[in-house]
């Protein structure tokens, strides 16, 4: 048989990438031990973790090319669960649940109903026929091709027309091999689709004739590899590697086919379409969203969640390096950076498969017993940071806690400050969580009023004035807290002395000083460490954010065995503190950073950052601030608050974070680009000139 292409003139027309939204389930379980399809063998050995591993492959394809993916969790049991294409249909505002013809997969149904309703795309509707979802209804503009014969009940069709509203046409299948409509056609955009004619029959071959006179025809050999099983976003085709002719073909209609390996899948009766279910809503239209293009920005509501945070109307689906995807499929720059914890861009590749590898061993212990993974991990980041001694916690604020704790202990066992009479000093315009204690040195009325009674112990002088601490430092004092580089305040960069007296005042008066590098730390800056900028080696570090690698909370108080070595069992601990899978994570996270290049990065991406952002100075912006690739803008007021000024630029598509009053905040990944940073700060430009 042979291969035709649209008709057209020697040039086919321009296609249109239109970013999607995907549901897919990773192939944990999946097996081939039954056969309900002439492609499944049970004698034929599968390999699961390759499956996965392709499964991978084709969910990070659909993510680089901007498109939203939203995963399934597998289940025991239902092998077949992979094949989301099968789990329902949503299209016209309607989401229809499948109702499977084989009992190996009739929990199935279930299962994506139960998931559907619970993830937004609800009410869910299940019909009395038997029908499996996309894999036999193809939704081509405004109609829906309609697959029976094999699976399918044709009285199933009539329901799907009746729930979505959509004229439904129904295409017989006689060919066992393509059991389901989606392995014998393949819809390319709203207008023109490729199939395989022998698939059908002679009364259905007519139909789709006349529908689609210019449609791309498949070979034996094409559909023999499920090369129609293919999924397009109006330009990029994703399909099997193993149909060479059928890709040319699509090529030379001005489509863009990417090839991809899924040959363990394939064991299944399955391909890219079978994978992949699109989730659309009622106010999709194909005419509303390209991609690079910008649209009316989401809103979702929360109403089960707290209220104490005050997020821009962006819901995030998906994200990789620099970049978030919203439930839309909207792409977004990330200049927040998770507040620093995102150093390493999202889902970094090394650390992800750090993460990977240790899920499958061992995940926590609590530390009742010991794990392979804790002393290698405490050792290492103790050498990062020219100490001996690590104490492991999750979150930044249970660091601060840990170290104030630690400071009173060494003071009453190490100093001899009398019992009951620690103080530490902290620095004004602070933020080191918001835990009680935290708050109780804030100065912050958002974090701090209506929180009292308070913590006693704490003294409180300006940020950046070295004086004010040579002023009340005492024989009672244990400790002095400090941000090298103040952020919640505005990324406040110290006068060049004043970290340097800080260092000097504390090792007079036999004092700890404690840097907390939770944001500014860990290759931020352009340094391991902000401190390192003036030369300083604090006795105490609180680590956190960039140390769990953007995968899972991980922190750590840091220092000497001679300051850490005053806890003693029973005095201090964390069930999940130095848990397996941290351990495994921040270790990458150290390995990664002890190589220096992320560090460079910062550095050198910083001042091209810093360079751009000075030239708006007089612009809109009044002053730049930071190190690396951290800034604070403060903004004329007159253009708006920080919140709105973030809120525009969200529009244009970069994330950023207002502080106080004007001021935004940038903290963008280490892993952006020259030209990101371009584009991010001509936006911003733009959002203050128009």
């Amino acid at each position: 048989m042979t291969i035709t292409s649209p008709s057209v003139s020697a040039r086919p027309a321009p296609r249109v990438a239109r970013t999607r939204t995907y549901a897919m389930t990773p192939p944990t379980h999946f097996t081939v031990e039954y056969a309900i399809n002439p492609w499944m063998d049970p004698s034929t050995p599968v390999d699961t973790t390759r499956a996965v591993d392709q499964w991978r492959t084709l969910r990070d394809l659909y993510e680089s090319l901007g498109h939203a993916v939203h995963v399934v969790d597998p289940q025991p049991g239902l092998p077949d669960m992979v094949y989301a294409a099968n789990g329902g249909l949503s299209a016209a505002g309607a989401t229809i649940a499948a109702r499977f013809a084989f009992p190996e997969r009739a929990a199935e149904g279930d299962h994506y109903a139960d998931w559907f309703a619970g993830h937004g795309h609800g009410p869910v509707h299940r019909t009395r026929g038997i029908q499996e979802g996309e894999g036999d209804f193809l939704i081509v503009g405004g109609r829906i091709l309609a697959g029976t014969g094999f699976r399918t009940d044709r009285a199933a069709h009539a329901e799907i027309a009746t729930l979505t509203g959509l004229p439904v046409i129904t295409l017989e299948l006689v060919d066992p091999r393509y059991y389901h409509l989606d392995t014998a056609l393949g819809v390319l955009d709203d207008e023109n689709i490729a199939y395989y004619p022998p698939a059908f029959s002679p009364a259905s071959q007519a139909v789709l004739a006349e529908l689609f006179p210019h449609a791309i025809i498949a070979t034996d050999d094409d559909a023999a590899v499920l090369g129609l099983n293919l999924v397009s976003d109006g330009r990029h085709i994703v399909m099997t590697d193993a149909a060479p002719r059928l890709a040319s073909a699509l090529r030379d209609a001005g489509y863009e086919p990417i090839g991809i390996n899924l040959s363990e899948l394939l064991k299944g009766g399955g391909g890219v379409k079978c994978c992949t279910l699109e989730l659309r809503t009622v106010h999709d239209d194909p005419d509303d969203v390209a991609v690079g293009t910008e649209s009316t920005m989401p809103t979702t509501a929360e109403p089960h969640v707290t209220h104490n945070y005050s997020p821009l109307p962006v819901t995030a689906a998906s994200a990789e390096g620099a970049w978030i995807t919203d439930v839309d499929g909207r792409r977004y720059l990330d200049c927040l950076g998770a507040y620093s914890a995102v150093n390493f861009g999202h889902r970094n590749p090394r650390i992800v498969a750090a993460a990977l590898d240790q899920l499958t061993r061992v995940t926590l212990t609590s530390r009742a017993f010991r794990s392979d993974r804790l002393e290698p991990f405490c050792a290492a980041l103790a050498a990062l940071c020219g100490k001996d001694m690590v104490l492991p916690m999750n979150t930044g604020a249970e660091a601060v806690e840990s170290a104030i704790k630690v400071a009173r202990k060494w003071g009453y066992d190490v100093k001899g400050v009398p019992d009951g009479q620690a103080r530490v000093i902290v620095a004004g315009g602070n933020f080191h969580g918001r835990t009680i204690s935290i708050v109780s040195f804030s100065d912050d009325p958002d974090a701090r009023n209506g929180f009292g009674p308070f913590t006693p112990g704490f003294v409180t002088v300006p940020y950046g004035d070295a004086d004010a601490i040579a002023d009340v430092i005492d024989a009672n004092t244990v400790a002095v807290l400090v941000e090298p580089i103040q952020g919640e305040a505005g990324i406040i960069v110290p006068p060049d002395d004043y970290l340097p007296r800080v260092r000097a005042l504390c090792t007079d008066h036999n004092v700890l000083m404690i840097a907390d590098e939770i944001q500014s730390g860990l290759g931020r800056t352009g340094k391991t460490f902000a401190v390192q900028h003036w030369d300083v080696q604090p006795d105490v570090y609180t680590l956190g954010k960039a140390l769990g690698g953007g995968i899972l909370p991980v922190s750590a108080v840091v220092a000497n065995s001679d300051i850490l070595g005053v806890l003693h069992p029973g005095e201090h601990g964390s069930t999940f503190g130095g848990n397996p899978l941290a351990a495994a994570v921040g270790h990458t996270v150290v390995d990664m950073l002890a190589e220096g290049t992320w560090q460079a990065r910062a550095a050198a991406l910083g001042d091209r950052m810093h360079a751009r952002l000075r030239e708006l100075i007089g612009h809109g912006v009044m002053t730049v601030r930071g190190l690396g690739l951290w800034a604070g803008i403060d903004v004329d007021p007159a253009l708006g608050t920080g919140k709105e000024v973030c809120l525009r630029l969200a529009e244009r598509g970069v994330l950023a974070k207002d502080t106080h009053g004007s001021t935004l905040r940038l903290a963008p990944p280490l892993v952006i680009t020259e030209d990101e940073i371009d584009w991010a700060v001509a936006q911003l430009a733009l959002t203050l000139t128009t």
